[in-house]
């Protein structure tokens, strides 16, 4: 069988994934880790969600670390906004409110996969990693996946570079990184192998109509 000449192949439907190194990060990771230090010592239980282990904060950070987690929400708010459209004629009028929370994990801890409901975007800031520390790793999903598994395992597509796609894409992290995402973008946070305290702050975002 002879291919048919000059194929063209589009890649359709791609998740944005949104990343931003903070240019203030340091004064500002010491601002945040005394707040979230502050409400650990207050809260020592937390809550728990995804976190196998760890510490959770309530989900109310914006008001209780205030000045520095405005500064995360108003930079996540300035990166969304470029890539987030109104389809509608005419044009609708959005504003964005959020929720914030932190997270601290010790040696072996990790989040389980899931997805964050009820929000348009989603993100995680990296306060601190532990210094020279590995895992902790921030994966998202394929959430196509397992489609072509289900036929026939280990057969796949290539991406737009002609690598076999994977099913997951892992970000490492560091401090001062912020990261955003679809908040139905399936993810989980891989067990940290560090020996100190792995810091980071995660949020939702929601849109709201102005006015």
């Amino acid at each position: 069988m002879t291919a048919p000449s000059s194929p063209a192949t589009d890649f359709l439907f791609a998740t944005p994934l949104i990343r931003h190194d903070l240019p203030n990060a340091q004064a500002l990771n010491a601002a945040l880790l005394e707040s979230i230090q502050s409400r650990r010592a207050c809260d020592p239980s937390g809550i728990h969600r995804s976190n196998t282990g760890g510490w959770h904060s309530d989900n109310a950070m914006i008001e209780w670390a205030s000045g520095p987690a405005r500064t995360l929400f108003e930079t996540a708010i300035a990166l969304i906004g470029p890539q987030t459209a109104d389809t509608n004629t005419p044009k609708r009028e959005f504003g964005f409110d959020g929720m914030m929370w932190a997270n601290v994990s010790g040696p072996g801890h990790s989040n389980q996969t899931h997805c964050h409901t009820g929000a348009l975007w989603s993100g995680v800031y990296y306060v601190d990693t532990g210094g020279a520390s590995t895992g902790g790793e921030l994966v998202l999903e394929d959430p196509r996946f397992p489609m072509n598994q289900m036929y026939v395992p280990g057969l796949v597509t290539r991406d737009q570079s002609g690598n076999p796609a994977p099913s997951q894409h892992a970000v490492t992290p560091h401090a001062g990184l912020m990261v955003l995402f679809p908040s139905w973008l399936k993810h989980s946070v891989r067990p940290y192998r560090g020996t100190g305290e792995r810091i980071s702050v995660a949020f939702n975002i929601m849109v709201r109509a102005a006015g």
